[in-house]
């Protein structure tokens, strides 16, 4: 994969890289040698370039050949360490091996990360024996490590399989209070108690284990041996209560046909309340495999008991959603109704009036909807659902010209929702019905307060409106005193990244900033999205930097650090193909910026679920017609992975959609999601005037995102690299100008079904 590193972005790594030299050498300065000389010797090589570049075979012939000169031994020991990595790269485990096992010793301060390579690779060739003799030197010679307790875990289970119970245990007990591995490893010591022959222990540990959290995979392992040593010993039963613990555990991991026949064992039991909750949750499984009328009948059973169960409600508002799974929407309403009325106490309510207005809207009764949108509202105005219910009721009013009504609406989902994403859109919508009640003033000094507000594709499109450009990240005002004090990054770390052995530097650091014992430092964040930017790993990077901007590190940032991180969140990689292409094909470079941000992340090899590949996620059809007409010959959907292959196609195909839609970016951004075809069509039948309006109404869920996210993702391209040339986009906007002179056929094949 090319990488190429924006301008202006270049200062960060610049200081990044003498940052990690510099706390290398520090690092390195504590153990005696001569650590300045040894980075001298591989930051002066092309070796670390190769590594960086993933070019493994080249790396291993410079390092080779450094070997060669006159080195110390810690100089030859760093260079074994990250040959022992390009050949683990290559898949050449003997040789990584051998050149792991030279720089295991206790005078390298990375030694650690070398052993622990090295019992990982025995481990992965199955080769049980050597991997405990690496792991156990691990454990014993290096109590400090990173990986200490990672190595303490995969030691005990290693002895584990051996079936070495008295070595497995203690290693297991250690393990109690780190978070990582607490219940893992109680698992664990349950299992060699069985082996010790404490059967009992074993079997109240798997109980503690299972009703401490029936859902994860920890409690699945637990129930097969829980439920073996009740049928293996006959001293060991299984109570009512474990029943149905074990028969959640098979629910929750969507076992349902194991779950029924738990739950069977009760669903007759004495007790009532046990027998209703046995019948409830049968009738969750049933519904889970979607037997919607076997999961009624066993409702029904739940509901004849009236309120002698604790499942009554519950049972009521289940079978009404079974109704509305199979589609008898009719019945559906005719459960919902009464619910909503007499269960006013029921937690569920909520869910049964925004139930009622989904299936209201599809049977097209609007009005209905509404109403039980505004009820949700009133009785339940801390519910889940209130932001959409809310939402829902404003544009309805709008879109019935009762702006008034509208208004009040989304006035109220503001408030009650400050930082909501349908609470930023209410603010805009607010201001839109200004300008339909031709108040142009109070209309302007809301576009402004959204604008201003960071909301999302709503300030992008606040912003064009009043034809103004602003800085999305606005430093907070909070005094450096209030800030804690920060750890630095670990130097270990530092001194991986200065090898390029980011992988585990990468571990170390995202341990470090998620320590619940410390402050990180903010150059802890900008190296870990460095490691990922470096590997080519865009997406996690992006994670990081949002990451940062939520972190107290980051709570008064300076204007370099805003613009540092927001190069992060909107990169320019492979600049150099993309300004080339964009200049070509006469469309806008920002553009094409964000296209790719939103449709890969800037991931060469992406492909989506509908098959879309690369970059610009070019269908293969779609790719075969553009290598026609560009003249690429033996064309094969895998050429679309390639960056400037499918740069040039992506930018080809916005010059045609642009040809089609007058250069609208919102328009092209649709229309490249859900197709030119269909975008004409919805152009040409909703008669709407306003692009914003137009925007909201497209019926494409995936389509209205795609526009939203792009164009927010644009509006920060231009902010933070400068103007385009491309003017900005128009509220007003009329969609008779695209009904006449241009043909609805496509010369392409779909980039998405139509």
């Amino acid at each position: 994969m090319h990488f190429f590193i924006h301008t202006r972005g270049l200062h960060r790594y610049w200081k990044i890289l003498s940052l990690l030299l510099l706390g290398c050498c520090c690092f390195l300065a504590a153990v005696p040698g001569s650590a300045d000389e040894l980075h001298i010797h591989l930051a002066d090589s092309s070796a670390l370039v190769f590594v960086d570049k993933g070019n493994y075979k080249r790396a291993i012939s410079k390092l080779e050949s450094l070997l060669r000169a006159e080195l110390s031994e810690r100089e030859k020991k760093e260079i074994h360490h990250v040959l022992g990595y390009c050949y683990e790269k290559l898949r050449n485990r003997p040789k990584a091996i051998g050149n792991y096992a030279r720089v295991a010793s206790p005078t390298y301060p990375l030694a650690d990360c070398a052993v622990y390579r090295l019992a990982r690779l025995y481990a992965e060739m199955k080769d049980d024996a050597k991997a405990v003799k690496w792991y156990r030197q691990l454990v014993q010679d290096y109590p400090a490590s990173f990986y200490r307790a990672e190595a303490q875990f995969v030691l005990a289970r290693l002895h584990l399989k051996r079936k070495e119970w008295a070595a497995a245990k203690p290693l297991f007990a250690a393990l109690h209070e780190e978070p990582r591995y607490a219940r893992k490893a109680a698992q664990g010591v349950a299992r060699c108690d069985e082996g010790l022959g404490d059967v009992t222990a074993a079997f109240e540990a798997y109980r503690v284990l299972l009703r401490a959290n029936p859902t994860d995979a920890v409690a699945e392992e637990a129930l097969g041996r829980f439920k073996l040593l009740a049928r293996t010993h006959k001293t060991l039963t299984l109570t009512s209560q474990d029943r149905l613990i074990c028969g959640q555990v098979f629910l929750n991991r969507k076992k349902w046909t194991s779950a029924v026949s738990e739950f069977q064992r009760i669903a007759a039991a004495k007790n009532l309340k046990l027998r209703g909750q046995a019948r409830y949750l049968m009738g969750q499984a049933y519904q889970g495999r979607k037997w919607y009328n076997t999961a009624i009948k066993q409702y029904n059973v739940v509901i004849a008991l009236g309120g002698k169960s604790d499942y009554l409600t519950r049972a009521h508002y289940q079978k009404a959603v079974c109704y509305q799974r199979k589609g008898h929407l009719k019945t559906a309403t005719s459960q919902l109704e009464p619910f909503a009325r007499l269960y006013p106490w029921s937690e569920l309510r909520d869910d049964a009036f925004y139930t009622l207005a989904q299936i209201y809207e599809k049977r097209g009764k609007s009005t209905l909807a509404g109403e039980a949108y505004a009820q949700l509202i009133e009785v339940s105005p801390e519910s889940p659902y209130a932001d959409v219910a809310a939402w829902r009721v404003g544009w309805r009013r709008f879109d019935e010209k009762r702006y008034e009504e509208s208004y009040r609406a989304f006035q109220g989902l503001k408030e009650n929702f400050p930082g909501n994403r349908y609470a930023m859109g209410a603010h805009f919508w607010m201001a839109k019905i200004h300008e339909r009640q031709n108040r142009p003033e109070l209309a302007r000094e809301l576009y402004t307060e959204v604008a201003e507000a960071n909301y999302w594709y709503y300030s992008a499109r606040a912003k064009a409106i009043l034809g103004i450009t602003g800085s999305e990240l606005e430093p907070r005002a909070v005094p450096d005193a209030e800030l804690p004090p920060q750890a630095a990054c670990p130097k270990q770390a530092m001194a991986l990244m200065s090898l390029r052995l980011y992988e585990d530097a990468i571990a170390q650091l995202t341990h470090h900033i998620a320590s619940p014992v410390h402050q990180p430092d903010k150059e802890c964040f900008y190296a870990l999205m460095t490691c990922y930017e470096r590997q080519a790993r865009y997406d996690e990077a992006r994670e990081v930097a949002e990451q940062a901007l939520k972190n107290p590190a980051f709570a008064n940032p300076d204007a370099v650090d805003a613009k540092q991180l927001r190069q992060v969140l909107y990169p320019r990689y492979y600049e150099r193909l993309i300004e080339k292409y964009a200049k070509t094909y006469e469309v806008d470079a920002y553009l094409m910026f964000a296209m790719i941000l939103e449709e890969s992340r800037y991931r060469a090899d992406a492909v989506s679920w509908a098959g879309a590949i690369g970059l610009m996620q070019i269908m293969p059809a779609t790719g075969k017609e553009l290598a026609r007409q560009l003249k690429i010959r033996r064309f094969r959907a895998s050429m679309l992975k390639r960056p400037e292959v499918n740069i040039r196609m992506g930018a080809k195909y916005i010059a045609y959609l642009n040809s089609l839609f007058d250069g609208d970016a919102m328009l092209v951004t649709g229309a490249y999601n859900g197709g030119p075809g269909r975008m004409r069509r919805w152009v040409a039948s909703k008669n709407i005037k306003d692009i914003d309006e137009f925007v909201e109404k497209i019926t494409i869920r995936e389509t209205r995102l795609h526009i939203k996210k792009v164009i927010h993702s644009y509006d920060n391209y231009v902010e933070l690299y400068g103007q385009t040339e491309i003017p900005a986009m128009n509220s007003a906007w009329d969609t008779q100008r695209f009904r006449s002179g241009k043909r609805l056929g496509s010369p392409f094949i779909g980039r998405r079904s139509e």
